[in-house]
């Protein structure tokens, strides 16, 4: 059966997802033209809103704009066939990037870390992505809000449970969400762990520099000989780093906190930029050196 056909099936009750994907923008690719004699057309196609308005990317005729109203029904439908306690009716959708990149979001507990803070809350969420710029992949990963400070970051591992590019031969695969679903909880479930035992992983200033050093090129060795913007950068970091100190100690997990910190309020502009943007990257790769120390 057809993804198309089996979307026949879906039947969602509730009013606040039909609202939803009564909103949703249709988005459809148009062949692209020279409009010149003896000028061949390339082949390439335009991704518009079918509104008009900006083109959103340019593509080959392989490429398949997602159908953001499958794309809910499915993961609404994939959600009810967990049997997990998730509430459908608190998806959202975001676009960024002018609409260039989407994403839907469904909520997920609030975990409590296991660090040296009595409290220290994290709420996590499912994290449906796509895009028309004919460059983001589809995915489901997951984001976290560590509540003190307002650190946000989106799932630092490239193993996503589930990615691939939008084409038409690739449009069964949302059928996939069901039990990649059930495996994202247990990653969540993963990261709010390995949190706590980093708070218990101190950090030397040896391990401070090398981190510094392997982040962004600059630690207190060659500070007074980078150009002033890297200083001011370092300068910001060290600030975001000994806020979060100063609350959980010298640790890996403060350190991993104080970068979160850095990219959430110094960086990001946007929420978006958490998940696409040069926030999202320093995020990702700042996680991966810490695991490697950890």
């Amino acid at each position: 059966m057809e993804a198309t056909e089996i979307l026949e099936y879906i039947e969602t009750s509730s009013t606040k997802v039909e609202e939803l994907r009564a909103s949703l923008p249709e988005v459809r690719k148009i062949a692209l033209h020279t409009g010149l004699s003896g000028y061949n057309d390339p082949g390439s196609f335009g991704v518009y809103k079918s509104t008009g308005g900006d083109c959103l990317g340019v593509s080959k005729g392989s490429y398949t704009p997602v159908n953001l109203s499958m794309f809910l029904d499915v993961i609404v439908n994939s959600i009810n066939e967990t049997g997990m306690d998730l509430d459908v009716d608190k998806i959202q959708y975001n676009e960024y990037k002018g609409g260039k990149k989407v994403t839907f979001s469904v909520p997920l507990k609030k975990y409590e870390i296991a660090s040296p803070m009595v409290g220290d809350a994290l709420e996590s969420k499912l994290l449906f992505t796509s895009g028309f710029d004919c460059l983001t992949k589809s995915s489901l990963s997951f984001s976290t809000l560590r509540l003190w400070c307002a650190n946000g970051a989106k799932s630092w591992k490239n193993d996503y449970a589930l990615s691939f590019k939008n084409t038409k031969n690739n449009v069964d695969k949302y059928m996939m969400f069901t039990d990649q679903i059930m495996k994202t909880t247990t990653d969540v479930e993963d990261y709010v762990k390995f949190l706590g035992d980093l708070s218990k992983k101190a950090v030397s200033k040896e391990d401070l520099d090398m981190f510094y050093m392997t982040m962004f090129g600059i630690n207190r060795t060659n500070y007074h000989d980078s150009h002033k913007k890297s200083q001011n950068i370092f300068d910001k970091i060290n600030e975001a780093v000994a806020i979060e100190e100063a609350n959980t100690g010298m640790n890996l997990f403060s350190l991993l906190n104080g970068i979160t910190r850095y990219t959430s309020h110094e960086l990001a502009e946007v929420e978006g930029d958490l998940y696409f943007g040069n926030a999202a990257t320093i995020n990702q790769q700042a996680h991966n050196i810490i695991f490697s120390l950890s």
